[in-house]
């Protein structure tokens, strides 16, 4: 069975509001992060690692917006920074090394 990449980024970006003001909050994104991982069961491995790798491509997003005293738009991710997270957690350790090779043949 091969995991549809596109789709898996598509739903997880879904789940975020359209703006984040991470300036008055700065654990918003984690904050957003959790409530999303906790609406999901622990054991839907690609879900979890979805909601994980999209608030990584965050980051750099956010500091951005902060320095510039702007809202975060989570809709900019693009699927190549998700991608990039996703492919380093999967290759971040030995237990996911099944996962790893069916995303990588998708």
């Amino acid at each position: 069975m091969a995991i549809d990449k596109i789709a898996l980024f598509e739903t997880t970006k879904a789940l975020w509001p359209e703006t984040v003001n991470v300036s008055d909050n700065p654990s918003a994104t984690y904050e957003i992060y959790r409530a999303n991982e906790q609406a999901f069961p622990q054991d839907d491995d690609w879900r979890q690692l979805g909601l994980w790798a999209f608030h990584q491509a965050l980051q750099d997003h956010e500091r951005r917006a902060v320095a510039k005293g702007l809202p975060l738009r989570p809709g900019e991710i693009a699927f190549d920074e998700f991608d990039t997270w996703m492919r380093t957690n999967l290759n971040g350790d030995d237990c996911w090394l099944d996962e790893q090779a069916e995303y990588e043949r998708s």
